[in-house]
């Protein structure tokens, strides 16, 4: 018998009994992946996009012999233009509407997308530009890239109306985020 005045270490109500690490890690698997949460899932539809987007480009400017470029989304909260290409061959694009914040058409992004490359030999929008940038949209839609709505297949390339002369084409990025 022990006797009652031994010290201890620790008072027996202070002893907790907790699972090993390996029963920790059996337990988490038996429940399943966790949902994603908001932000989680609007960064994975945008990294998705822009690698889509990098592809259809990669395809299209290999094609049409066009200089090395890079593809990236457009900032946050910048709503002045869908796309812009500068010199150096840096393209940005907007993913997300201005109003809802819902990712843009398809059909939008890609048209933007051949805009902007045709850009990458013409910083302007001069005939020849137009020639090329609907060219290249042809191209797109024979690959099953550029795919829009029945109205649209009756008019003229949108970008064409949407973009001015002076936001295209400058040589001054601005700073890569980080």
């Amino acid at each position: 018998m022990k006797d009652s005045r031994t010290p201890r270490l620790f008072a027996p109500a202070d002893l907790v009994v907790r699972p090993s690490a390996a029963a920790r890690l059996r337990r988490l698997a038996t429940l399943g992946p966790r949902a994603a949460t908001p932000g989680e899932r609007r960064r994975d539809e945008e990294r998705d996009t822009v690698e889509r987007l990098r592809r259809q480009g990669a395809d299209l400017a290999r094609r049409f012999g066009l200089k090395p470029h890079v593809i990236e989304a457009e900032r946050e909260g910048v709503n002045g233009h869908y796309g812009i290409c500068y010199e150096d061959g840096l393209i940005l694009i907007r993913l997300r509407h201005a109003r809802t914040g819902r990712l843009l058409k398809e059909s939008s992004l890609v048209d933007t997308l051949c805009h902007e490359l045709a850009h990458l030999r013409h910083l302007d929008h001069s005939p020849r530009f137009r020639r090329l940038y609907e060219r290249i949209l042809e191209a797109a839609r024979e690959s099953g890239y550029y795919r829009p709505g029945p109205a649209a297949l009756d008019e003229r390339p949108r970008q064409l109306a949407l973009f001015q002369d002076e936001d295209c084409g400058t040589s001054r990025p601005p700073p890569r985020r980080r």
